[in-house]
């Protein structure tokens, strides 16, 4: 059974003579919060493996025993929890028998041999490293998720931002659920005397994002690309001067020379530039002051 960080669900991913209910049971918070098994599982830090015998008291007698594993037909088993080197938790390993004396010790052995392996097998992100295998090991990057939770990626750095701002947490969530027409978006986030250049991704339950620290492109300044940013979105100067609160002369000025940056003549231009190369700053988040 594997455990993904971003969904926060468990997935069946092999089953041999176990009925739907006890499956259900075995990812349910009944058991995974609940069972007194489970819960000393939970608390040593190898993960490894317990059987019922192991539990202290009778596990026999256990809500989980009485009330779902006997009424299946079984009287004893195990569980190894997976933990993978580093320590992330990736998913359970669950044998039951009909034979109270069962599991035996050689068995438990077994299991606890193979939890790394396991472990790595059953790690609901390794796909994520296929997704990155174009950007550089020190590039930083991570998932955040629906609830707002940030998932580290193996072998990744976390993206400062993400730690330095709850805002731009919030904003990689707004644009996840709004519906955007691409499952991929670049945008800029000014940073010190350079930038950043963030790459949004959209993956199952939630966004995957990725830090490349990097300067504008065209050599726009930070102001040029928070006003590129609002050209992009149909912006008309007087609204940007507004939103701004400057002079629309100084829009303008600002628009003039992007635009002599670029290389275009049109505003249209410009904003297909500004989408391809991420020279927009993420929406919803404060641009530079």
């Amino acid at each position: 059974m594997s455990f993904n960080p971003i969904t926060g669900q468990h997935t069946v991913l092999s089953s041999t003579g176990y009925r739907l209910e006890v499956l259900d049971f075995l990812r349910s918070p009944a058991f995974l919060q609940d069972d007194v098994g489970y819960q000393q599982l939970v608390r040593r830090p190898d993960g490894g493996a317990l059987g019922w015998r192991d539990v202290p008291g009778d596990y026999g007698q256990s809500p989980s025993a009485v009330r779902v594993f006997r009424p299946a037909g079984y009287s004893g088993g195990a569980t190894a929890r997976l933990l993978t080197t580093d320590g992330r938790y990736t998913g359970d390993l669950h044998l039951s028998c009909d034979d109270p004396d069962r599991p035996t010790l050689d068995v438990l052995q077994a299991l606890r041999s193979v939890v790394s392996v396991m472990a790595v097998t059953t790690d609901a992100t390794r796909r994520l490293s296929d997704v990155l295998s174009y950007v550089d090991a020190e590039v930083s990057a991570a998932v955040v998720t629906a609830w707002a939770g940030i998932v580290p990626i193996p072998g990744r750095a976390v993206p400062a931002l993400l730690h330095d701002r709850s805002d731009v947490v919030l904003c990689v969530m707004a644009w996840r659920t709004r519906g955007q027409p691409t499952s991929r978006a670049l945008f800029y986030m000014p940073r010190g005397t350079a930038g950043l250049q963030i790459e949004l991704i959209a993956v199952p339950g939630g966004s995957l994002v990725i830090e490349h620290p990097a300067p504008p492109s065209y050599g726009l300044t930070a102001r040029e690309v928070e006003i590129l940013t609002f050209v992009s979105d149909g912006m008309l100067n007087v609204s940007i001067a507004r939103r701004l609160e400057i002079s629309e002369r100084t829009v303008a000025h600002h628009v003039e020379h992007l635009l002599g940056k670029l290389g275009v003549r049109s505003r249209t231009a410009a904003a297909r530039i500004a989408i391809e190369y991420g020279l927009r700053l993420l929406p919803g988040c404060p641009g530079p002051t």
